[in-house]
């Protein structure tokens, strides 16, 4: 339902919902994307006492991490218990401006600068824009006085850019007792509604070699007169040998999309299901003069939802071996293949097209906007995995798109889209919660 005195409160308090997500951008709520580095404090000590400032019937704030310096902050409207309770979840951690990055801002990126329309700032499209909306859909609500049949909860987690949602973060708010029949979190979606996202894993690949002075390179290589020793009884460059396998793994790429490609969803034509991404590799720690003996790959493997990531390492694996098996040196010195490492992010449940919550957003999307949304697959990894897998259907939706800079220089969000977002939030909790 569109409630006129909502959308009007949404418009007459335009700036100062600008000015609050630029001051959400002022807080450096850095997280490396490594477990137990995010500082989160600063900015959810704010909000703690905003959500009270704004009236929210409960503000809960606690932390679960080791040093208690990580809280998580939800704040409840709470209903009469005859209707449909809501979350509406975003992170508040981003990922940290780099120095060799920080010369690529035209602005500083901790100070929000408003150009055109157009918000710049670390966070001002993953996700603070998406935060800020939520939150001022619920104070519209809040302010304008209309009471809720179901429950409406805000959250604000840390953690989502470590993979700490599944235990620290967004799954903490499960465990403390804030379940709901649907879930939105406010990443951002460029406009559509997502309603699966994939899964990641890290494998390494670990070839060996056999140092030796660059000087006998040569007869590492080419056959040597009688009584010479060459081949690999001098030296094996490990950095030539993992040739092969990096062209490996992009044939496995190419030919897993195309095993898989009739499980997408029709408005996903031309997004790639699997990418095999090499993170880097480090190989020649020995010294300038010397061939070789060592290469290390480390790969990231995006995989879509209906696969498990055991099956497709166990694949891998498999191709690797039988590709040893072809050099003489490698059959009797197979490489190393080492899997999980790093980060192991299952997908989030597959929710389906004709989910009430789904259809309801849509509409809400419509109402505001006057036009019809998509339902497409999110692209990147988000706390809608824990969320989904504690059996709380969860979809993506917010304002900014990847291709807003997201993680990188020069970040932005429309200031209009931010604000049609707030409409639709508060739209959304109208007709869901009653």
């Amino acid at each position: 339902m569109i409630n006129k005195e909502v959308i009007k409160y949404i418009e007459k308090n335009q700036d100062e919902i600008v000015n609050f997500l630029s001051t959400l951008i002022s807080f450096q709520s850095t997280n490396t994307g490594i477990p137990g580095q995010g500082r989160e404090l600063e900015l959810q000590n704010w909000l703690r006492d905003r959500f009270n400032e704004f009236g929210f019937d409960k503000v809960d704030y606690w932390a679960v991490d080791s040093e208690g310096k990580r809280p998580n902050v939800v704040g409840t409207i709470k209903g009469n218990d005859k209707g449909e309770s809501l979350i509406l979840n975003g992170h508040c951690d981003v990922v940290p401006v780099h120095e060799e990055e920080i010369k690529k801002w035209e602005t500083d990126p901790w100070t929000a600068v408003v150009r055109e329309g157009i918000m710049y700032g670390r966070g001002s499209s993953d996700m603070k824009s998406g935060l800020t909306a939520m939150i001022w859909a619920a104070k519209a609500i809040i302010d304008s006085k209309i009471k809720l049949k179901g429950d409406l909860f805000v959250e604000s987690v840390v953690g989502e850019e470590s993979g700490e949602g599944q235990t620290i973060g967004a799954k903490a708010t499960v465990d403390r007792g804030y379940k709901a029949p649907f879930a939105i979190i406010g990443e951002p979606t460029n406009n559509d509604i997502q309603v699966r996202s994939p899964g990641i894993f890290f494998f390494e690949l670990i070839i060996p070699g056999k140092e030796a002075h660059i000087c006998d390179r040569n007869q590492a290589i080419y056959p040597q007169k009688h009584g010479v020793s060459s081949g690999s009884k001098v030296a094996v460059d490990a950095i030539t040998k993992s040739i092969p396998f990096i062209q490996l793994f992009q044939r496995i790429e190419v030919d897993w999309n195309q095993r898989w490609q009739d499980e997408l969803l029709p408005e996903e034509a031309g997004i790639a299901t699997f990418t095999i991404n090499p993170c880097y590799i480090e190989g020649g720690k020995y010294g300038a003069a010397v061939v070789p003996g060592y290469c290390k790959i480390v790969y990231n493997v995006r995989y879509p939802h209906w696969l498990k990531d055991e099956d497709l390492w166990e694949e891998l694996k498999e191709h690797v071996n039988s590709l040893s098996l072809t050099d003489d040196w490698l059959k009797k010195n197979p490489p190393q293949f080492n899997v999980p490492i790093i980060r192991r992010w299952p997908p989030m449940r597959d929710v389906p097209k004709n989910h009430p919550g789904v259809q309801i957003l849509a509409s809400a999307y419509k109402h505001v906007t006057g036009k019809e949304t998509c339902l497409t697959s999110f692209k990147g990894l988000a706390d809608s995995t824990f969320l989904s897998q504690s059996g709380i259907p969860s979809v993506l939706f917010g304002p900014g798109s990847f291709n807003n800079n997201v993680h990188g220089p020069n970040e932005f969000v429309s200031i209009e889209q931010m604000i049609y977002y707030t409409k639709i939030y508060a739209t959304m909790v109208l007709s869901w919660c009653g």
